[in-house]
């Protein structure tokens, strides 16, 4: 099942394997799909969605300019680095994910690691409300079929 902005450019896909605990997991990104779709045990990351930081820090300003800068920020700083990486998902082990709330809107910034230092950077910036409206819809849904597989 996907879950999606209107503009398919950030969303969550949840898919129930076999067994009773593993969904596939992945961020749709700038409207590209990331992670792996190997089973995972997903209420981590669940939580860590519902409880995403409101950071007002004016170095995060610099994700409009310079993206590349902006990454390397978010892995020296210590607070900004623990505060907004999505850390708890096997399916994005090859993925340096993060995640925030600033000024009502909500931002993801993911980049695949590779030995290649200038992979693509991708970006989803999308209001606060319709954030939480996917969240909500995504862990519902999550929910409900932990609670009931047949369902």
């Amino acid at each position: 099942m996907r879950f999606l902005d209107d503009d398919g450019r950030f969303g969550l896909l949840i898919s129930p394997l076999s067994g009773d605990r593993m969904f596939r997991f992945q961020f749709i990104v700038d409207g590209q799909l990331i992670g792996d779709q190997e089973g995972s045990i997903i209420g981590s990351v669940m939580t860590q969605l519902k409880n995403r930081p409101h950071i007002d820090d004016t170095r995060l300003d610099l994700l409009d300019s310079s993206p590349a800068e902006f990454m390397d920020l978010l892995a020296a700083d210590e607070f900004l680095h623990d505060s907004t990486i999505m850390s708890s998902v096997e399916s994005l082990d090859r993925w340096t994910v993060y995640g925030y709330v600033r000024a009502g809107r909500f931002v993801m910034v993911a980049r695949e690691v590779t030995v290649k230092k200038s992979s693509r950077i991708l970006v989803a910036d999308i209001d606060e409300v319709e954030f939480n409206s996917i969240v909500d819809a995504a862990r519902s849904y999550w929910l409900k079929f932990r609670a009931d597989p047949m369902a």
